[in-house]
């Protein structure tokens, strides 16, 4: 019996991955830039192209696929595959009837969720969280992921907010305007988005030889805190405090077995997983011990694996 295929699409702000999967691998995979600035309308031609172009070279014809999976940020209604917002990305996504573009271009089923959840879903299922009925998993780096998996189910919540807001968690009320518009989100402390700000409010910061770095990022802060430099072991520790909080808080929402941390930072896993751990210690009211912190087995492609449990385990 021939194994069926499934498209996926991994949509971002900067590039769109999109992959062939079968049996929970990559058989193929490329990327196009996403312009999410002039909408995605625009970028379903060179969408079809890519994904077309994937199939020739693997020699996989339409009947061979079982369905379309999309990662997306923004508010997701997965059971009508619609955005229902998105923070100032491919605007005119809430209006795309992408079930129909799927049925047009290849005769298939499209299903769709938040980018959180599918990386959720990629880890549950294939890597890190493989095993686990209740799980967390957090993005690090850009800004502050999050999902959760609740007794064998992916979160969604009434609104399709379940889970995925912990960035958004209000971790100090007097602190930085998050680009929610909150203030004291745990992202607007601890993302590459605000480090520049998070830097300048570091004592010494300015007469440091980080100033002369920008714009920072957390390889650079890193390298410079293994490196022995004070004011980049003080912003990378601030840094890790807020995502111990944030991490504590999620734990403490949804008690899972497993919290799964991905996201480019965790190159730097061996420094950030004993330190939250250390700081976990510290909260009250759980044996944090009880919990597994892990690093992410797919960092970069969980979202795309997730694909074809979308298609296979519609909600």
């Amino acid at each position: 019996m021939m194994k069926m295929n499934v498209i996926g699409l991994d949509i971002g702000g900067t590039i769109i991955k999109i992959g062939i999967i079968r049996s929970g691998e990559i058989i193929a995979e490329t990327t196009i830039d996403a312009i999410s600035g002039k909408g995605l309308k625009g970028r379903l031609p060179a969408i079809e192209q890519a994904v077309n172009a994937l199939l020739g070279e693997q020699n996989i014809p339409k009947r061979d696929l079982s369905g379309i999976g999309i990662s997306s940020p923004g508010i997701i209604d997965p059971y009508k595959a619609r955005l229902i917002t998105v923070y100032n990305k491919f605007e005119d996504a809430a209006q795309l009837d992408l079930r129909a573009w799927a049925k047009e271009k290849w005769g298939i089923p499209l299903s769709m969720n938040n980018d959180a959840r599918s990386a959720c879903i990629g880890e549950w299922q294939y890597g890190a969280g493989k095993g686990c009925d209740n799980m967390v998993m957090v993005t690090l780096g850009t800004g502050f992921g999050s999902s959760a998996i609740i007794e064998g189910r992916i979160l969604h919540g009434k609104h399709f907010r379940g889970g995925i807001l912990g960035g958004h968690i209000i971790a100090n009320a007097e602190g930085f305007q998050c680009n929610c518009g909150n203030i004291g989100c745990v992202e607007a402390h601890s993302s590459t988005w605000n480090l520049e700000a998070i830097a300048k409010n570091i004592d010494g910061f300015e007469n440091s030889g980080l100033a002369h770095k920008l714009p920072l990022d957390f390889r650079i802060i890193f390298e410079e805190a293994a490196a022995g430099n004070k004011i980049a072991i003080k912003i990378r520790n601030y840094c890790m405090d807020y995502w111990a909080v944030g991490i504590a808080n999620l734990i403490y929402a949804y008690d899972p077995e497993r919290v799964v941390i991905g996201g480019g930072v965790m190159k730097s896993a061996d420094v950030i997983i004993p330190y939250i751990q250390k700081k976990l210690k510290g909260f009250g009211w759980i044996d944090f011990d009880e919990i597994d912190i892990v690093k992410a087995k797919y960092p970069n492609s969980a979202a795309l694996l997730s694909a074809e449990y979308l298609i296979n385990n519609p909600v």
